[in-house]
């Protein structure tokens, strides 16, 4: 089996799902593609089972329904676990993450690239995150109100909780042994998962490093960051922020031992 999986949550993308799966294959990478489908009603899933006969490294996980990003980045990590995968790339299914920059991703695996707690100059990060606000990164498409809350939130997240200047793009890298730390400290099954994730790994005293990388804006398909979804973000960026400097629960200051540091 690859040593690299490649975890795609969709729901109702079958307008992105071909272009992207095709973006990623042509990139010549070894890995194995896991789609974790919600039971998508617009032929998703369908062309998902199209792709895995064409492309003998897909994997599709059927969901019975609609249970939110976080659960489902959960459950491709835990499925990636399951394989000889020793890294995992998660990203969106919306085309908003590009696939040619997943080369960039896994360089930022080498050893001094990162910020975290530890002063090892030479270690080897754990998470790799894709980053809009560092430089050399970037959006496109968004609306002014969209660039601003997202910006405001990741400036939380770094000023109060010490995080990395992006916090909450799910387009990174996770090490095995952070992969494993997330599936068992994690609670959150929405768009909150993403810096809960991050902020596991710090407390855990794993390195985090971040690459520059540009954020396209879905062009076809409708957005599911809906109003719920925002104040469930909103509600969860106070409450994770304060557990984390509180050093609470999945965030208390404990050195992950379910496996061996990442070679």
């Amino acid at each position: 089996m690859p040593q690299l999986a490649i975890v795609l949550p969709t729901y109702n993308e079958a307008q992105n799902l071909g272009p992207l799966v095709r973006g990623l294959e042509n990139l010549g990478l070894d890995f194995q593609l896991l789609i974790v489908d919600d039971n998508s009603s617009d032929g998703t899933r369908e062309l998902a089972g199209e792709l895995a006969e064409t492309y003998k490294n897909i994997t599709v996980i059927k969901r019975p329904g609609k249970s939110g990003l976080g659960s489902a980045l959960r459950t491709g990590l835990t499925a990636a676990l399951a394989t000889d995968a020793q890294y995992v790339v998660t990203m969106d299914a919306d085309q908003s993450h590009d696939p040619l920059e997943v080369p960039r991703l896994l360089a930022g695996l080498t050893p001094g690239l990162k910020i975290g707690p530890t002063n090892e100059v030479d270690a080897r990060p754990d998470l790799v995150q894709g980053s809009r606000y560092i430089a050399g990164g970037g959006i496109t498409g968004m609306t002014a109100f969209r660039r601003f809350s997202s910006h405001l939130a990741n400036l939380i997240y770094h000023w109060c909780a010490r995080g990395p200047q992006e916090c909450t793009n799910n387009f990174r890298v996770y090490s095995r042994r952070a992969a494993a730390l997330v599936v068992e400290r994690s609670k959150g099954d929405h768009y909150e998962f993403v810096p809960e994730a991050t902020l596991i790994i710090l407390a855990a005293g794993l390195n985090v490093a971040e690459v520059p990388t540009i954020f396209k804006c879905r062009v076809t398909g409708s957005s599911k960051l809906g109003a719920m979804q925002a104040i469930r973000g909103i509600a969860a960026l106070f409450s994770t922020t304060i557990q984390y400097k509180l050093a609470m629960g999945r965030f208390s200051r404990r050195p992950y031992e379910g496996g061996p540091p990442s070679s």
